[in-house]
This record gives structure tokens, C-alpha cells and sequence, in this order.
């Protein structure tokens, strides 16, 4: 499929996007997260591997960063769903460490900027010891933990940096169409903010609130609004007209975001880094993840999001890359 054809798919894939999200608020979230999301991750991490993470190095040293720095923000993640108390100097301990997580991601983002434009490794160095004391000082600012914690894994990732991809292709082939995609899905949120929820339009299942519940998927849209300035950050409602409009955002985010993924494979050609053994594996683990899902929801929810964090993290460089390539001349 040629460029301009899959600018032409993507502007329809994100009215599609829009109007589920407005239809279906919560269940397509839901899908999206739990059935194509993973299979996002995984052929994404596989490509990015074959591209060495755009880094400026030939090795996969980008891969065990990334992995290490996922392990020990869902470290404590695991640990509260599987303790069986939640007192005890060991439970403190883990609670602090959980505290400082977001240093986690704030630092990796440094070492990805490192990584893309930096060659010498000592200067890797002088640029994470003064990161490390920004990251501490920073630590209990709610502004940093925030934009750490909350937007740079949803909002930031799965929207700003889309659409900053999608500009950055569209300047590369001079695409008008590829503009008008990204212009649309400017307007999409604007519109979802300015809509008219009538009372009582939507009514949601025990079943699906439960889900949302569990994952903790209220968590995001709450938090991003108080960011935003038009929520209290306290309290979620599921039919309350903030909320309601945040859940519409986030599913249609999300939605498009791997929609956008799976139709640009003509055009990124991750298809052709997957050879028979990898797409067995990917397929293996997928089917594997939604057996988790069904044998224990939680669980499930917890190995979504550690495979959710490692493609955010190891997509870092390729950020950084985009947003240069974007606004070099």
C-alpha cells in the first residue's frame, strides 16, 4: 500500500477510533488494551530490536536497560498483588522503593537521549550523575510524578508521541494527507472535551466496571484531568461528566494508537523482521497472556502492563529520534 493510501486509512481508522470511543467508552478501552495491545508490544519490541532501538550503538545494551528498568518499576507492583499482608518492615520498604519509580522512567529517558545523540560513553555518564540528583529533588513534586507516572506512560506515549510520528513521516514524504491525519486527530480530543453527555446515555455492565476497576484503568483518566486542571483528582464516578468524557478520551487514544501500528506495516515493513520462530513466540505469548487473563484477572493485568511499560521504555530512543528528525530542517 502506497504512503499517501495508508494517510487516506489512518484518517478513517481515527474517526473509526473516535466513534467506538463515544459508543463504546469503557469495553473498547478494554479490547484495546487486552487483546491489541500485547500484540503491539511484542511485534513492536521485535522490530525494534531488529533496528537496534535507534540507538547510537550496534548492541542491544538499549534492550537490557529498558528490561532492567521495567523490572524494577513492576517490582513492587507483583509484590503488593502477591503479599498476603501489608505491614512489616519488608512491606515499608517496598512501599518506598515504589515511591521512586518515576525516577526510574525520568532517568531512562535521559540515557535514551544519551544513546540517540551522544556517541561517547563517558559523557553518558556526566549527563545521568546530575539526572540522578534532579530525579531525587524532584521526588515528591506532584507536577514530576504526574507527567512521570501518569502522562508519559498513557497520554504522552500513546497519543503525543503518535501524532508526533505520524507528523514526522508526513514531512519526510511530503504528505498532505499524512497533515490532514494528524490534524484530525487534533481535533478528535476537542471535540470529545466540548461534547453534550446527556444524563443516563450510557450504562455500563457490573462486569466491564469491574474489569476497569481492577486494572486500575480509572487511575490514568482521573489523574490526567486533575493534571488538566478540570478534575478534583480524588474521586471517580463512572457517570460523572468529566470522568465520562476522559474515558472517551482514553479509549480512543488507545484505540488508534495500535490501529495506527498495525497499518503502518506496508509502510514500516515490521512485518519482514518477523521470521517463523519470533512470530511463534509472539503468538505463544499472546495466547499465553490471555489465558492469564482468564485464570486470573489481576495477574493478567499486572503482565499487561510490565509488557505495556518495556515497549514505552525501549521506545524511548525512537521518541527522542522523532522529535529531532520533526524539527530539524
Amino acid at each position: 500500500m502506497s504512503p499517501r493510501k495508508v494517510d487516506y486509512l489512518n484518517i478513517g481508522l481515527i474517526l473509526i477510533s473516535a466513534i467506538l470511543a463515544f459508543v463504546f467508552p469503557l469495553g473498547l478501552f478494554i479490547f484495546a488494551f487486552v487483546i491489541l495491545g500485547p500484540l503491539h508490544y511484542f511485534t513492536e519490541i521485535n522490530w525494534l530490536d531488529q533496528k537496534k532501538y535507534f540507538t547510537i550503538t550496534k548492541s542491544r545494551i538499549w534492550f537490557w536497560i529498558g528490561l532492567s528498568a521495567t523490572c524494577l518499576i513492576m517490582f513492587p507492583k507483583f509484590y503488593f498483588y502477591l503479599a498476603k499482608s501489608d505491614s512489616g518492615s519488608l512491606h515499608q520498604f517496598i512501599t518506598s522503593f515504589n515511591s521512586w519509580t518515576n525516577g526510574i522512567i525520568f532517568l531512562s529517558l535521559i540515557l535514551a537521549l544519551g544513546l540517540v545523540i551522544i556517541r561517547k560513553r563517558i559523557y553518558w555518564m556526566i549527563l545521568l550523575l546530575p539526572s540522578i540528583g534532579i530525579a531525587y529533588y524532584l521526588n515528591t513534586n506532584l507536577v514530576y510524578n504526574q507527567l512521570l507516572g501518569i502522562l508519559i506512560p498513557t497520554v504522552i506515549h500513546v497519543y503525543i508521541f503518535t501524532l508526533i510520528f505520524m507528523a514526522y513521516g508526513a514531512k519526510k514524504s511530503k504528505s498532505t494527507p499524512g497533515f490532514i491525519a494528524v490534524a484530525v486527530a487534533l481535533v478528535v480530543p476537542l471535540l470529545i472535551m466540548g461534547a453534550t453527555l446527556d444524563e443516563g446515555s450510557y450504562l455500563f455492565s457490573d462486569w466491564t466496571k469491574e474489569i476497569y476497576l481492577a486494572g486500575n484503568f480509572h487511575v490514568s483518566p482521573v489523574l490526567t484531568a486533575s493534571f488538566m486542571g478540570i478534575h478534583d483528582g480524588k474521586n471517580f464516578f463512572f457517570y460523572e461528566t468529566v470522568s465520562m468524557k476522559m474515558m472517551i478520551f482514553f479509549s480512543f487514544i488507545y484505540m488508534y494508537h495500535y490501529l495506527n501500528w498495525f497499518s503502518k506495516t506496508s509502510l514500516i515493513q515490521w512485518h519482514k523482521t518477523l521470521t517463523w520462530k519470533r512470530s511463534f513466540l509472539i503468538v505463544g505469548l499472546w495466547a499465553l497472556l490471555l489465558f492469564v487473563f482468564y485464570l486470573d484477572l489481576r495477574l493478567g493485568l499486572l503482565f499487561a502492563a510490565f509488557f505495556s511499560f518495556l515497549h514505552v521504555i525501549l521506545e524511548f530512543p525512537l521518541n527522542v529520534k522523532s522529535i529531532d528528525g520533526l524539527f530539524r530542517r
